[in-house]
């Protein structure tokens, strides 16, 4: 938002210098981008006529002119091309000093004597570059002090506006915010009594909104018998200073008051209004409108337009056509000044990539009790300087208009929030001057009702902070952080996350990190994961980028674009996993979202050594990684399936597992080449993929942990000569049938055949760990268990000692 100081001091009384002013702004959250002064080092510049334009007798790029001030007439050099007999223009006369410290001193050219120079707008330090003369209107009064006509010096700023300070993107809002700061008053324009001496305004014009969401409030007037022409010199001026062109009366007077208090409005030939009458709706399929930056535009039907009876005449909240446009020969105007739903605003800009300082500000959001006041406004000025006659009343259609915030307030709390001693009546003084009507309550919580042009302040906590931003932010004091040694335990919100994160990096797994979004040409692939549990991709409405449209139902996809990407590179073998949120489609529109995690192994699993040759991966190595996580994750009464799958896997390398209730924790297996072609990759992929969000929902078994042993254990070996039709699990389980007491645990060692072993048998050693847990156990005690073994073993299997 440029600003101008001039424009600024008209409705403030502050006598704070402007340096002062910037600085409090900027220590409000208000930050200055910008500071340029214009006309602050020129002196003894006149306003002049030239009277003659003759060529210079010995140089054909000059020209001999003749200059009148009114009190003295002088001889001037001048290389300009754009300059005649009567025109206005700058002069610097002899002694004149121009920015850059450069004086104006009488000098011969060519042996032709000059006295001043003619001043360009950059010469002058009022433009960047320019070409010729600065030619001045021709009703510049002639021997006029050349800063006091133009309105100089004049500092101009620009401040940078957050999204939520729409406020401050006028003059009076940023004066607003200057009385604040410095409790300062404000002076607001003054708009008298209208002249409505015209016929009811209802009764030449009819306005209907068919769209009361994007338009809430629509309100215009008639102005008949204008007169078309130049704007006056402090109107066009005013908006010069801010780098805005002077159109003519009319369209200048609703960019000033746009400027001045941040409602954009529009005026329509109100004789180019077929049927004479206003509908705001959407725009029709197909549907063109002529705009006046000289483009057509192909609409939208979700576009919001204001039209006539039979077309499109404006693009609501954004620029008016120019089918409807104010023209020299134009005699009688409708000015709209309307509310309009940011959202829509700002989705039409988008589209049509078409950004105005209008839609700036009703994308923002406007002062919705201001709207009604801009348009008084404007038809005041209009009549000031267009004349013309005021038809009767403005007419109105209203809907679900916002209504202003009430908040309860209490300063004590602001003490508390802030830490820091203000006084109440010094909080609610700060409040007030931001424009907020106070009623007090009986004890210290007052309502506070914010004003219309404040949308942000809805809450307690917002009106502290504009307490703490306008009393000083430096009032706070900076205290260092107490810092607590306690460590906060680190979980995790996704199911099984560190387990499995683990168990792949434990199998040489490199985890990859892939967007959540897939470009939109994976459409077709993704009808190859029929077998899914999350198959169908989301697709988005409106994505960031189009190749980010549709949310991921499956970690796969992205995964084979990384194996593909390896493979080119030469990698011999490529092992990756992630672990991240998909979307699968729901009854609602939003998408439910789970947790996945997803493996893929392209190439060898176990590269060549001297010890053993090289293995590639195969579906027995999807199954592995499948069986540890089941048993990390102590599932209970899981189902294996094997076969069951088909795209994109292999159906007769496929397995699934599932849990009592028949959800489907784990499936995986060799990728069908149908999937692999569309990927392009040319090696086979073994991949398997865990529903962590419902492994976390699965019941899983109870741990018990047992205290670390306090007394030595005994051991005995024993060597066995066993049956060949005796397998040693069913000695190890006949064993463990006996249950017998402070038995730990029994281990198979040894295996033998051979000599001194009888034929059709076979020799088995194993080591028996026997432990008590409050005592240390006696030989005799641990003999009568081995007894007692030996004994079932003989009787139940044939068994013998060797």
């Amino acid at each position: 938002m440029l600003v101008s100081e001039n424009w600024l001091r008209q409705y403030l009384d502050c006598p704070a210098p402007l340096t002062k002013i910037l600085e409090k702004l900027v220590q409000a959250g208000v930050p200055v981008e910008s500071v340029q002064t214009r006309g602050k080092d020129i002196t003894q510049v006149v306003v002049a006529e030239l009277l003659e334009v003759n060529k210079h007798p010995q140089a054909d790029r000059l020209s001999v002119t003749k200059v009148t001030t009114g009190s003295e007439t002088l001889q001037v050099v001048c290389g300009a091309k754009n300059i005649a007999p009567g025109q206005k223009v700058p002069l610097a006369r002899i002694g004149a000093v121009l920015p850059g410290d450069f004086t104006i001193k009488a000098a011969k050219i060519r042996n032709v004597e000059s006295f001043g120079m003619l001043c360009s707008a950059k010469e002058l330090g009022l433009a960047e570059d320019a070409e010729g003369i600065f030619i001045l209107p021709v009703d510049a009064p002639i021997g006029t002090d050349f800063l006091k006509y133009m309105g100089l010096p004049d500092t101009l700023f620009e401040l940078e506006i957050f999204p939520n300070r729409p406020d401050l993107l006028s003059h009076l809002g940023v004066a607003r915010e200057i009385s604040a700061l410095f409790n300062c008053p404000i002076k607001f324009p003054e708009t008298p009594a209208l002249p409505e001496i015209g016929p009811d305004a209802s009764s030449k014009t009819k306005v209907t909104v068919l769209n009361p969401q994007g338009c809430p409030l629509y309100t215009c007037r008639i102005i008949e018998g204008v007169t078309i022409g130049p704007s006056p010199r402090w109107l066009s001026q005013a908006l010069e200073h801010l780098g805005q062109r002077s159109i003519n009366n009319v369209v200048d007077v609703t960019n000033y008051v746009m400027l001045e208090m941040g409602q954009p409005l529009h005026t329509f030939d109100y004789d180019k209004l077929s049927g004479s009458q206003i509908v705001v709706r959407n725009a029709k399929a197909g549907e063109k409108i002529p705009l006046l930056d000289n483009t057509v535009r192909d609409l939208q039907e979700n576009m919001l337009v204001i039209a006539d009876e039979e077309k499109p005449v404006a693009l609501a909240g954004i620029m008016g056509g120019s089918n409807s446009q104010v023209l020299g020969e134009s005699k009688n105007l409708l000015l709209e000044s309307a509310l309009f739903h940011p959202g829509t605003i700002r989705k039409t800009a988008r589209r049509l990539a078409l950004s105005t300082d209008s839609s700036y500000r009703f994308e923002r959001g406007v002062d919705f009790q201001g709207v009604e006041r801009a348009l008084n406004r404007a038809a005041q000025l209009i009549l000031e300087v267009a004349g013309g006659t005021l038809c009767k009343g403005p007419v109105i259609q209203k809907g679900s208009v916002p209504i202003p915030s009430v908040v309860d307030y209490r300063p004590a709390r602001a003490k508390v929030i802030l830490g820091i001693e203000i006084p109440s009546e010094r909080q609610l003084e700060i409040l007030k001057n931001l424009g907020c009507a106070i009623e007090k309550g009986p004890s210290d919580v007052h309502k506070i009702t914010a004003p219309s042009s404040r949308l942000d302040l809805t809450r307690e906590i917002d009106l502290i902070e504009e307490v703490a931003r306008v009393a000083g932010y430096d009032l706070i004091q900076s205290l260092a952080p107490k810092i607590s040694s306690h460590l906060s335990p680190v979980g995790s919100s996704i199911p099984f996350e560190n387990e499995t994160r683990f168990l792949l990096h434990q199998n040489g797994f490199y985890e990859a990190v892939n967007p959540t979004f897939l470009p939109p040409d994976y459409a077709e692939r993704l009808r190859l994961f029929e077998n899914s549990p999350l198959r169908e991709g989301h697709a988005l409405l409106n994505p960031i980028t189009d190749d980010q449209k549709i949310l991921r139902p499956s970690l796969l996809p992205s995964l084979l674009a990384n194996v593909k990407l390896n493979l080119s590179h030469q990698q011999s073998r490529v092992a990756l996993y992630e672990l991240n949120k998909v979307f699968q489609r729901s009854d609602s529109p939003v998408p439910k979202e789970s947790f996945q995690a997803a493996a893929v192994v392209a190439g060898a699993i176990q590269e060549a050594a001297w010890t053993f040759p090289e293995r590639p991966a195969d579906f027995y190595d999807a199954k592995g990684l499948a069986e540890s996580l089941v048993q990390i994750a102590r599932l209970e009464n899981v189902k294996w399936e094997y076969g069951v799958l088909s795209m994109p896997y292999q159906s007769s390398e496929s397995f699934r597992v599932l849990d009592a209730a028949g959800r489907t924790l784990i499936w995986g297996g060799t990728l069908s080449p149908r999937v692999l072609k569309s990927f392009e990759i040319n090696s086979s992929v073994t991949a398997v993929e865990f529903d962590l969000s419902s492994l976390g929902a699965s019941p899983c078994r109870s741990v018990h942990f047992l205290p670390l042993p306090r007394f030595p254990e005994a051991w005995r070996d024993i060597a066995l000569v066993v049956p060949d039709g005796v397998t040693s699990a069913q000695v190890l389980a006949g064993i463990e049938s006996l249950k017998m007491p402070h038995l730990v645990s029994v281990a198979l060692f040894d295996h033998y055949r051979g000599q001194g072993v009888p034929e059709g048998s076979r020799s088995l050693a194993f080591r028996l760990k026997f432990r008590h847990g409050d005592r240390t156990l006696t030989d005799i005690e641990i003999n009568d268990s081995m007894t007692k073994i030996l004994t079932y073993l003989k009787e139940s299997f044939s068994i013998a000692i060797r």
